[in-house]
């Protein structure tokens, strides 16, 4: 997804740049210069005088663009974007990695969330799944840690088609007893357009605990300017109030846009969510997993610019 227009963009400079040699050309063709007297008639010792042109034709400069070529480009970059998300809690690739990552590229996604990864772990052969995932699906990875036991770790990974250029975790409140959870985020240039992913995995047996996890992170987001794609394992029914109060920040997703069966793990629950905030739904799927106890949840997402070039569009695009 996206690639068609980075495709249209490209074709775009290609023709500016054929104009622009163009002009450069035609304003610099000797046919249209002043011819210059023939010194052969001239010797050493015959003073030698250049007159100054005062034919504005004749002046090397470098041609102006033409009318409306910096809007033409502006115009260009401004072009909506066409984004494929998915979250996948893939159950530590207990299915084998191999079989996350083809899952994955089943979706052919621009951006994926995912949670329950391990790196390193004796439990999972102390494989490294998210270098391994990372380089199967062929994007830039992102992981971040929740839990460490000895030299390995367990978290949640962000991958992207697009570089990441940010990075970083927020820890989440939780119960002494509890396992650590965390609000991964990072900052991704999408063509120019800087868009912020968060990925969490909430708690799974605690109501408050949860409760108070997603009031944390809708405080996060309710200070963040750039688009945004809130993604992850909720731990939590559309109906209740942990996911009520993200939903108050963001759009799901899937209840804008989403067709068919809505269960994203075993027995029949909605537990696994994408939310937006500057990005317009425009399809949202359940795909089954043969790999993972969780199904694959992917949604369609229109990126739109903003009103001016060079301005980011975020809170107020009007959309998600």
């Amino acid at each position: 997804m996206g690639r068609r227009e980075e495709w249209l963009r490209i074709g775009a400079v290609v023709v500016i740049v054929a104009i622009l040699a163009l002009l450069f050309l035609r304003d610099n063709s000797p046919e249209e210069r002043t011819s210059t007297p023939d010194r052969s008639d001239v010797t050493p010792s015959d003073p030698v005088v250049v007159e100054p042109s005062q034919d504005p034709t004749d002046a090397e400069t470098v041609p102006s663009p033409p009318a409306g070529l910096e809007d033409l480009v502006c115009q260009q970059f401004r072009q909506p974007l066409r984004l494929r998300l998915l979250s996948f809690n893939t159950h530590r690739s207990t299915g084998t990695v191999n079989a996350i990552a083809e899952e994955i590229l089943e979706i052919d996604p621009d951006i994926v969330l995912l949670q329950e990864v391990d790196r390193k772990m004796l439990r999972t052969g102390s494989v490294d799944q998210a270098e391994v995932l990372a380089d199967a699906v062929g994007m830039d990875g992102s992981f971040s840690s929740n839990l460490v036991r000895g030299s390995g770790q367990y978290g949640t990974l962000i991958l992207s088609k697009y570089d990441v250029v940010q990075q970083g975790r927020i820890p989440l409140v939780r119960n002494p007893r509890s396992e650590a959870r965390g609000l991964q985020w990072v900052t991704i240039d999408v063509d120019g357009r800087p868009v912020r992913v968060y990925n969490t995995h909430l708690d799974a047996t605690r109501p408050a605990v949860r409760l108070a996890q997603a009031q944390q992170v809708a405080d996060v987001l309710a200070d963040d300017d750039l688009p945004v794609v809130l993604g992850g394992d909720l731990n939590a029914w559309p109906a209740s109030a942990a996911v009520a109060t993200i939903g108050r920040q963001l759009t799901d997703t899937w209840t804008t846009s989403g067709v068919g069966r809505e269960d994203t793990s075993r027995g029949g629950r909605k537990i696994d969510y994408l939310f937006v905030r500057g990005l317009k739904p425009l399809v949202s799927q359940v795909a089954p997993s043969g790999a993972s106890d969780h199904n694959r949840l992917w949604a369609d997402v229109r990126l739109t610019a903003p009103d001016t070039c060079g301005e980011d569009s975020g809170k107020d695009s009007g959309e998600g």
